[in-house]
């Protein structure tokens, strides 16, 4: 009976992990963030990070950090966790955009804003922008641009759809099709999603996945 009760839970697994698919010989993981968010602190430390060491030639990592902003007529910014999350998202989007052709450099540096002590959202610092050997000057023009540049729009298009329709930050999509179901997955067992999703496919030689 163990037996069968362990093959039927395979085969649940296959199930669930049957829409998420390898395109192109790529995952594509967009993440949408919010700089004050517990939930996307847990996300990137303890699920995103570890998936993306151990299957980082498969991955196309991407960071909207926008979350619940709310874009205002009077041309302000109304950031879900307040000022300091508005700060540092608009810092997020700057330095992103600089290392987005890098993205090992991204990953790095998002782990850096999301560890203590969060130095963007809690101390208003540059600090993981310098460690990223970005040009300051450059970022901090960046940050003091006008509500409205080209960057918060983007942010604002490409978060829209996910959190309208998953509706929690972190938003979780891959590659570009909104589920909830996978977000919810992902949430606590990204890497095994991957490892499975991977196997099936031989010539990218992984094997051994665990539930």
């Amino acid at each position: 009976m163990a037996v069968i009760y362990s093959l039927l839970a395979l085969s649940l697994l296959a199930l669930a992990n049957a829409q998420l698919q390898v395109v192109n010989g790529k995952i594509k993981i967009t993440t949408v963030t919010t700089a004050g968010c517990g939930d996307t602190v847990n996300f990137i430390t303890n699920q995103l990070e570890d998936a993306y060491e151990e299957y980082k030639e498969f991955l196309d990592i991407e960071f909207v950090p926008w979350g619940r902003t709310v874009q205002n007529a009077d041309g302000t910014q109304t950031c879900q966790f307040g000022p300091n999350d508005c700060f540092a998202n608009r810092l997020h989007r700057c330095v992103l955009d600089q290392l987005k052709d890098n993205q090992q450099a991204q990953m790095d540096y998002m782990h850096c804003e999301f560890s203590p002590p969060r130095p963007a959202y809690l101390q208003r610092s540059y600090a993981c922008a310098a460690a990223a050997g970005l040009n300051l000057v450059t970022i901090d023009v960046c940050v003091a641009t006008p509500v409205g540049q080209p960057l918060d729009a983007a942010a604002q298009a490409a978060a829209a759809e996910p959190m309208t329709i998953i509706n929690f930050v972190p938003s979780i999509v891959f590659n570009d099709q909104i589920d909830v179901s996978l977000h919810t997955e992902a949430r606590t067992r990204l890497k095994s999603m991957i490892c499975f999703a991977l196997a099936e496919l031989p010539e990218s030689g992984v094997t051994n996945c665990q539930i």
